[in-house]
């Protein structure tokens, strides 16, 4: 495997571009300072301003226009502060996207060098492992049981198995095997490229906030507008035509007098307070109005992975013989490193139960290291690693129940208790993974150990509140089996 050249690496990118989602180029300094007086409540303080100043000029400028420097004064703070909070939003979202950036390893020239995944084109052929996530869409060659996790695309926690020629989509993440993905579509034509695409399309509705003060606003300069007409029309009739300049004046710096100058300067201040308490907590808020939106919001209708669940599958409990040799077994026959965090959740999930019971992993590991090994396949729905354990050789299995209890030298009815339990547990909502393991190197008359069972925990700060009734039994038991843990 050669890979392209960094010359026609360089040609190709000059030709697609970067690997680098579609972004929005950002508004001028200018264009978002006059942002800040989109409000029509701001408008007609601004309209006061102008006003003031004019009269000010009109009367020969003598004295200082307090009124004027007031209300400017008042415009130009609510106008600071929140571009103060939108520029510190921004620069927070800036360093996010910095710490995201990542390499690959790419062959280029018959080499494997690590490059910026920005600077990926069609026809590399990029190396990954368990951890790595997908950096553009491709073809899988070379695959060594590979599992991916397309959950940041369908929403599904449960990782799909891939196999040689199939497609990969950018930003899925690898959670087992290893792989080369031979990029066919990079940047905007990727996957996540046309997704943000998409998103980019859709228009930001105002606020309720916005409504409200909007609403207000319209209200103010409508009645505001009556007075000062009314008044100038009652002064004319009384006064005469002759001082019909004084009296307009006099309408407008009473109308002016009726605007509350001061709500928008108290509008922006709680809500910047609104932004430091949730930045305190983590939370990046780039618009000020989007606090009190927030802040009313009752229901979030949601789907379930990373949001009312984990999204990482734990090991609920085991039903086994044998409790050592199961711990033996979960370890053993395991690809994943919990030091780093890569392999599938399975995998992960059960060298938690372990290190959780007192079993020290790498020790164990590095006693019985492995002498064979087939990895999971869809094809035959288990893995085995066969060890060397007091001078002779030990085989551990894990799979599908159906198919390791068919590979295990068992009674018609203990057979039949055993599915019956699995089918038991995967009815209340558990994924449940056999044990079984044989002297030897042998996938065949082995020896049951029992039964592991997984489920994805709730997030603590997720409350369930459903029409049960609309649910399966198998949705209704396990959300009774949730409420029940929380």
């Amino acid at each position: 495997m050669t890979g392209l050249s960094s010359t026609a690496a360089a040609a190709l990118l000059i030709r697609f571009g970067a690997n680098a989602l579609p972004e929005r180029p950002p508004d001028p300094l200018w264009r978002r300072f006059l942002h800040q007086f989109a409000s029509p409540l701001v408008s007609i303080l601004v309209f006061a301003l102008a006003f003031d100043l004019a009269h000010w000029l009109y009367e020969g400028a003598e004295g200082w226009p307090i009124e004027a420097t007031a209300i400017g004064l008042i415009l130009a703070f609510n106008a600071a502060l929140g571009l103060y909070q939108e520029h510190r939003s921004e620069a927070a979202l800036a360093r996010l996207k910095a710490l995201a950036g990542t390499h690959a390893w790419v062959v280029r020239d018959g080499q494997l060098i690590r490059v910026a995944t920005d600077l990926l084109v069609p026809g590399d052929s990029v190396r990954l492992e368990a951890g790595d996530r997908i950096p553009a869409d491709g073809t899988l060659t070379n695959t060594r049981g590979v599992m991916l996790d397309e959950s940041i695309l369908t929403g599904e926690s449960v990782p799909v198995e891939k196999a040689e020629g199939e497609e990969a989509f950018s930003g899925t993440l690898l959670v087992r095997g290893k792989t080369y993905l031979e990029v066919t579509k990079t940047g905007q034509a990727s996957a996540m490229g046309r997704l943000a695409a998409m998103l980019g399309d859709i228009t930001a509705a105002k606020t309720p906030l916005e409504r409200r003060i909007d609403r207000l606003g319209r209200q103010i300069a409508r009645w505001v507008l009556i007075l000062a007409t009314v008044l100038s029309l009652v002064g004319i009739v009384a006064e005469g035509v002759s001082r019909t300049p004084e009296i307009i004046i006099f309408a407008v710096a009473l109308a002016v007098a009726a605007v509350p100058e001061g709500l928008p300067a108290v509008l922006t201040v709680a809500l910047a307070l609104g932004v430091e308490r949730m930045a305190r907590h983590r939370a990046v808020v780039r618009r000020l109005s989007a606090v009190e939106a927030l802040g009313s919001v009752t229901v979030i209708a949601t789907d379930k992975t990373g949001t009312l669940t984990e999204n990482r599958m734990e090991v609920q409990s085991l039903d086994v013989i044998d409790p050592a040799r199961a711990l033996a077994a979960i370890v053993l026959a395991n690809d994943a490193d919990p030091a780093t965090g890569a392999g599938d959740p399975l995998d992960l999930g059960l060298l938690r139960y372990a290190t959780a019971r007192g079993v020290d992993v790498a020790s164990l590991r590095a006693a019985h290291p492995p002498t064979a090994e087939r990895p999971f396949d869809s094809a035959w729905k288990f893995a085995r690693v066969t060890v060397a354990e007091e001078r002779r050789l030990v085989s551990y299995l894990k799979g599908a129940p159906e198919v390791v209890l068919r590979r295990c030298v068992l009674s018609n009815e203990d057979r039949e208790s055993w599915t019956e339990k699995a089918d038991a547990y995967a009815h209340e909502g558990f994924r449940v993974l056999a044990l079984a393991w044989a002297d030897g190197e042998g996938e065949e008359s082995l020896s049951l150990i029992g039964l592991a069972l997984f489920w994805d925990p709730r997030m603590k700060a997720a409350a369930f509140a459903l029409d049960q009734s609309l649910l399966d039994p198998i949705a209704r038991a396990a959300i009774d089996r949730l409420k029940a843990a929380a």
